[in-house]
This record gives C-alpha cells, structure tokens and sequence, in this order.
C-alpha cells in the first residue's frame, strides 16, 4: 500500500512538470509563430475592410449617388475623401495577443477594428468642407453627420437644392442657407448612422468571425 501510494505520488508531480513543460514549449513557439501569423492576417483583415466598406451602400452613394449631392460634394473630393476614410481605418486595426498562463488556454486574441473611435474619423479633413454661395455659407461637416447625427435635423438654417440653376460643387445638387422655402437638413434615413450604428460598423461587424477564424487557423498551423 505504501508503494502504491509513493508510486502514485511520483505520478502526480512527475505529470505536472510534463505539463508545465509543455506549456512552456507551446507558449514559446506560440510566441514565434504569432509574428508570423501577425504579418498575415493584418494584410488578409486589411483587404476585408477595404473591400466591404467600399462595396457598402453609403460608400457608393457618397462617391456617385444620392448622398454626394446631398452632401455638395464634387466626385474627385467625394473619392478622395472615401480612399482616406478607408485607408485610415484599415491601416490602423489593432491586433493583440496575451498569453495564458492558467487553464488550457495557450493565448487569447484582442482584434480592434476602429480604435481610433468614431469621433477621430469623423475628423479627418477630407470630411469637411466650407460651403459658399448666395445664401451664405459655413462649415460642411458631413461625415459627423452621417456617422453620427441619425436622422436628426443636423443644420438647421441648411437645405438642400435639388434642382439647382448654374454650375455646383457636385453637380446634381447644392447645399445652402435656408430661406423660408427651405426645410432643414437631415441625412436619408436609408445611409443615416449614429455612434454605435453607422456605416462602418455594419461593414465591419460581418467580417469579425471570418477574422477570427483566420487567426486560428494560422496559429494551429503554426504550432503543429
């Protein structure tokens, strides 16, 4: 019975500094191969944000449709100003990993598709503009607007043109002053957004799992 006993005891703490041993390997390959993996799956989520925020709806309306008329913009600031928002946000993703030391876990992965905060994009210069014309004219801020405003009235001496006379910034409509025909500005509901619901978070939010898995998969190749 004592044997028994001992043998078993030996078992034991023989059987923890195996798995301690283990982690220890895992968790310093892990650590190789995550600079690999990182290199990757920034290039692949880089690509996804590109692509489905460019394919949204309120991208292609900014660029060449209801919303760059309503807005007062021109194509080439419309386009310019759609690359920069896109840019910036796919080039500043944040991906982290944190390792386990506790439990079966090896790491745990930390994605941040928009740390920056919807309040940072929505100033980037490219998202405002001066507006002039024979009613006066004033700060354009249309990317707060439409990643923030909703539906609300957003201007309220502003309205929109839709069938203006002359030559116009964008060519299909103007913003202006309004006199007492105007109605007061607010974004189409069809493309409105607010802080937690705009049009970059809808474009992202489907990408998430598709990331994710994609992190583990190279991190199970890499380990093996």
């Amino acid at each position: 019975m004592a044997k028994f006993s001992k043998s078993a005891s030996l078992s034991i703490v023989d059987n923890l500094k195996l798995q301690g041993a283990i982690r220890t390997h895992i968790r310093k390959k892990a650590t190789k191969t995550y600079a690999q993996v990182q290199q990757l799956v920034d290039s692949k989520v880089k690509k996804l944000i590109k692509e489905n925020l460019t394919s949204s709806n309120v991208v292609i309306s900014v660029i060449n449709g209801k919303l760059r008329g309503d807005f007062g913009l021109s194509f080439p600031a419309a386009k310019r100003a759609v690359d920069r928002i896109v840019n910036y946000i796919s080039e500043n993703i944040e991906l982290s990993v944190k390792y386990s030391y506790r439990g079966k876990n090896v790491a745990t992965f930390s994605l941040n598709l928009l740390p920056m905060g919807v309040k940072e994009l929505s100033m980037l210069p490219e998202g405002n503009y001066t507006s002039t014309g024979k009613f006066g004219g004033g700060d354009v801020s249309w990317l707060t607007w439409l990643l923030t405003k909703g539906t609300q009235v957003v201007v309220g001496d502003f309205y929109v043109f839709d069938e203006p006379e002359g030559r116009t910034r964008s060519g299909d409509a103007v913003m202006q002053k309004a006199n007492k025909n105007g109605q007061p500005f607010r974004v189409d509901s069809g493309f409105s957004g607010t802080e937690d619901d705009n049009f970059v978070t809808r474009a992202l939010e489907p990408i998430i799992p598709q990331i994710k898995n994609e992190i583990f998969i190279k991190m199970k190749e890499g380990l093996k």
